[in-house]
């Protein structure tokens, strides 16, 4: 396991966290306690991340790039984290509302989630290919970047081709996948450890535990296997904050990049180098 330094916390530069919600802004201080510079807030419903990255509200580390809300497709998955929305017109009202209230990036729900009751399956949710073209065209328009939560193929390919910023999750990864990201330059967020965590819980069944633990291992080969390829990389948690075991959170996504067979030198250039990068800051 890798451990954060100490110098992130004094010198507020360094280890990233591309993917947390935040429901309640208090949780930064033990965030930055924890040796991150920079956070980039994947939204909740109540937005509370939005407006807390513009310049001067806080003193010190850390940094937050906050979507506030997602955009989700009425009827599928999504809705906890955001406000869903079935038009163009509704599309376009919410990322102009979104960018007035402090957004710094937009995000969107892709696809479902990997089935926790249903193993091999993704559930309900996400947009059409043409959708997200219009909502990254919407996002430019406004000079903000696009993060998707995507799993399965369809979904990946059709995000990064749209030229979103960056592929959120992704389980379910081809190589087809891969090479449609490598092209366009999209970052991929892999977020391992959210979905180990949500198979520990008792309500999964074994079957499902069993299933998940060998997806798992097929996600980070196809981690390994993007990070050979050029995919830009960076560390996310998925973590939802405040939370007290967040820095053991942290510290476990790092080793599942060590996992895919990347080098530590190279995990720690992701974390920090990639994830700055990713952030634009």
């Amino acid at each position: 396991m890798i451990t954060t330094p100490a110098e992130g916390r004094s010198s507020g530069r360094g280890w990233i966290d591309a993917h947390v919600h935040i429901r309640d802004i208090q949780c930064l201080d033990a965030v930055a306690d924890a040796g991150i510079a920079a956070l980039r807030d994947a939204g909740t419903r109540e937005g509370a991340g939005l407006g807390k990255g513009i310049p001067g509200e806080r003193r010190g580390p850390p940094t937050i790039v906050s979507a506030g809300r997602a955009l989700s497709k009425k009827g599928g998955y999504g809705s906890p984290f955001g406000t869903p929305v079935e038009t163009r017109d509704e599309i376009k009202s919410e990322i102009d509302r979104l960018k007035k209230t402090g957004a710094g990036i937009i995000k969107i729900v892709a696809s479902g989630i990997v089935s926790l009751r249903r193993p091999g399956s993704i559930t309900t949710g996400g947009f059409t290919a043409e959708e997200i073209e219009y909502i990254v065209g919407e996002a430019a328009r406004l000079g903000l970047a696009v993060m998707a939560h995507a799993n399965g193929e369809s979904a990946v390919i059709s995000a990064a081709r749209a030229g979103v910023r960056s592929i959120e999750h992704g389980f379910f990864m081809t190589q087809k996948s891969l090479e449609a990201m490598a092209k366009a330059g999209t970052f991929w967020i892999a977020t391992a450890g959210a979905l180990a965590r949500a198979s520990d819980s008792g309500a999964v069944s074994a079957e499902a535990k069993a299933y998940i633990g060998g997806l798992i291992r097929t996600h980070l080969e196809m981690l390994g296997r993007a990070h050979s390829m050029g995919v830009p990389l960076a560390v996310g948690t998925d973590c939802v904050l405040p939370d007290p075991g967040y820095k053991e959170i942290y510290d476990e996504e790092l080793s599942y990049f060590e996992e895919a067979g990347i080098s530590r030198v190279d995990v720690m250039k992701i974390a920090c180098e990639g994830g700055a990068k990713l952030l634009g800051i």
